[in-house]
């Protein structure tokens, strides 16, 4: 897990013994504001999506999931509101832990100091980040893009510059990911192929990382 890579085997051996494990089905609400536990939630396995709801009730795609990524942050900043969900879009295996027990157990660190200091500095930035997300308005082309260059960081193979991404999606799995109609996301997939940004290989998609970032900065 690319996300956990970086602990070491005794940390790794004291989340697991804290983790509470849980299954969620395809297109069930793993986490939502106001109505989900207060924890600390790892995938384990399965594909999910992040998405904000700024103040216009408009869902913006953040982030797509997978294996080892943590979403911590409404938990360990509870006085910030953060009009997140993250939904499974595959079946999903998710590993939940207290935020206590996650820093003092696992990270070493006294929760309430950890907290402060989070509070501190990133709390500023979340702050940011929702305010951002009341003025963004990402168009079908940029949701497709940053979906498939999450998918290739998380699930990819390197092939020099490119990402292989073998999920076996299909068109419509794509639309439904960045909840747009599979008409348009045909006519972006072709445009994107077209600049020689993606390459398709049946439902395999092979990714230029360089040009999607350049053209989700421009």
């Amino acid at each position: 897990m690319k996300g956990l890579a970086d602990l070491s085997s005794r940390k790794l051996e004291a989340l697991r013994a804290r983790m509470k494990i849980r299954q969620f089905s395809k297109h069930s609400i793993m986490y939502k504001e106001g109505e989900s536990d207060d924890a600390a939630y790892i995938v384990l396995a399965g594909i999910a999506r992040l998405v904000c709801v700024n103040r216009k009730g408009r869902r913006n795609l953040l982030e797509v999931l997978g294996p080892g990524d943590v979403i911590e942050i409404p938990s360990l900043l509870p006085d910030i509101h953060n009009k997140l969900t993250c939904e499974a879009f595959t079946d999903c295996q998710i590993g939940s832990i207290s935020p206590t027990a996650l820093v003092e157990g696992v990270v070493g660190i006294k929760f309430s100091d950890f907290s402060e200091a989070l509070n501190l500095t990133v709390g500023r930035w979340w702050t940011l980040l929702e305010r951002h997300s009341n003025f963004l308005n990402q168009t079908v082309r940029e949701k497709i893009m940053l979906a498939l260059f999450d998918l290739g960081r998380k699930f990819g193979q390197r092939d020099d510059h490119a990402m292989i991404v073998d999920l076996g999606l299909s068109g419509q799995d794509l639309a439904d990911l960045v909840e747009s109609s599979r008409p348009k996301v045909s006519e972006c997939l072709k445009r994107l192929v077209a600049e020689g940004v993606v390459k398709r290989d049946h439902r395999r998609f092979i990714i230029d990382s360089v040009k999607i970032q350049t053209s989700l900065r421009s």
